[in-house]
């Protein structure tokens, strides 16, 4: 008998802290819950934190009575899935349970299994291979499917998951989650919703999974953007809005015709999106400025990621001596720049952190540049990506528990101890806030709106 009600879960960490973390739409789980109800399957989404899953969870399961359990897992909710499942297990043992995301891939997937008391695995993009693990098809015939058989062995992937065009996927569901809840630091007060409006990324960094996962940038169709937009500000009052893209300025026309196209509709929102620092250097996207000013965007995130050339060198990251040249121009046309370094790599001493902490603080004071929200986060080789494989074989990661792998910890050997890193990230927090970075982490914004 096919199995006919599925649920997926993603359990996460609660909004604020050094990270400014929002609450928001776990937005891989949301696409395939779209996709199975597009084909007739019933479906629930239940978001939660990780400190309080289990109890909740298991409520979920008892009102539900799903066939089938699907997990969203990345690095820092793996020991919190890991709990959760166990727990099933004993309440629940007669649920199939699936797992999928960006740490399981065709590398890594055998390390994972070893740590999740699941029936399969999911590898690559997980709409059609669900799909056909919920509505019974045996998991030797589903493509991208990993799986256990009655005897307790694994069996890989027969073939890759193959991947649907994003434009023919249905609008993400967002049926059952708290929508009313969700926030982000970045818009205090208002409320808040995510969108994925593309996939994949035309550079190749070492510390990311996206470019090694997509051959292409994949776009959904400027309309599907806007209608989405516009069903946000109707069904759910939304005020601001992250357009989560890892390469959102690949099509400078796409852009345009986003923005012109909230413009057109009275701009309903504020926005804001991650952007390349060479983005910035191309004359087509900084003429684009006043129109996305115009359309509510208010702050671009960039991953500055060093002011070290060998640092950027080894995370294959363009940089430039210009860097707030560049950045001037967000400024010069009102918008904020949020943004993103990293500290760590192995060949940093204390000195080469230090500066780099010391320049990024200077944009706002030196240069005039209208910064929010600086997240410093410690170099992090997720599993999967090709800073992993490097740095496992240079024998250059301490901590092999995978919970730690979230920007938070330090993880990697480096010429300046963890001690010193840790202590300078905080001053750097403390300095930029004026205050301890403990009192910031417990009076963001974001905690007060969601905790």
């Amino acid at each position: 008998m096919s199995e006919r009600r599925v649920m997926l879960v993603k359990l996460d960490k609660p909004p604020g802290g050094p990270s400014h973390l929002s609450y928001s739409e776990p937005i891989g789980i949301c696409y395939i819950a779209a996709f199975l109800e597009q084909h007739g399957l019933d479906c629930r989404l239940t978001h939660l934190f990780q400190h309080d899953a289990d109890q909740a969870l298991c409520r979920e399961i008892a009102d539900y009575a799903p066939d089938v359990i699907g997990f969203s897992v990345r690095n820092f909710n793996l020991a919190a899935t890991q709990r959760a499942i166990a727990t099933i297990r004993k309440s629940f043992p007669a649920i199939r349970i699936i797992a999928g995301g960006e740490c399981i891939t065709a590398q890594q997937w055998q390390s994972v299994a070893a740590l999740l008391d699941t029936d399969a695995l999911i590898i690559g993009d997980g709409e059609s291979s669900l799909l056909a693990y919920g509505s019974g098809v045996s998991p030797d015939e589903i493509p991208g499917c990993a799986y256990r058989d009655q005897d307790g062995i694994w069996h890989g992937a027969r073939h890759d998951s193959g991947r649907i065009a994003l434009a023919e996927l249905p609008m993400m569901s967002r049926h059952g989650l708290p929508m009313n809840r969700y926030c982000s630091e970045a818009f205090p007060g208002k409320t808040y919703a995510t969108m994925h409006t593309m996939r994949g990324c035309r550079y190749h960094c070492t510390f990311c999974h996206t470019a090694g996962r997509y051959a292409k940038v994949d776009t959904r169709t400027t309309s599907q953007i806007l209608d989405e937009v516009a069903l946000l500000v109707r069904e759910h009052s939304v005020e601001a809005i992250g357009m989560w893209d890892e390469d959102f300025f690949a099509y400078p026309k796409r852009v345009e015709q986003i923005a012109q196209g909230l413009v057109d509709r009275g701009s309903p929102v504020e926005w804001q999106s991650f952007m390349k620092l060479t983005d910035l250097q191309k004359a087509p996207i900084r003429q684009l400025l006043p129109l996305l000013r115009r359309s509510g965007y208010v702050r671009a995130i960039i991953g500055l990621e060093s002011f070290l050339p060998a640092t950027l060198r080894g995370y294959h990251k363009a940089g430039g001596t210009n860097v707030e040249e560049l950045c001037r121009h967000l400024t010069d046309h009102g918008i904020t720049l949020c943004p993103a370094y990293i500290i760590g790599a192995p060949h940093e001493t204390a000195a080469d952190v230090a500066y780099g902490l010391e320049r990024l603080g200077r944009l706002g004071v030196d240069h005039g540049i209208r910064m929010d929200l600086p997240f410093v986060q410690f170099i992090t080789p997720y599993p999967g990506t090709a800073l992993f494989s490097e740095y496992l074989e240079q024998d250059l990661i301490f901590d092999p528990d995978w919970s730690h792998y979230d920007g938070e910890h330090v993880v990697v050997k480096s010429k300046c101890p963890a001690d010193q890193l840790l202590g300078l990230r905080d001053a750097f927090y403390a300095n930029f806030y004026g205050q301890s970075s403990e009192s910031h982490d417990a009076t963001t914004p974001s905690a007060r709106l969601c905790g």
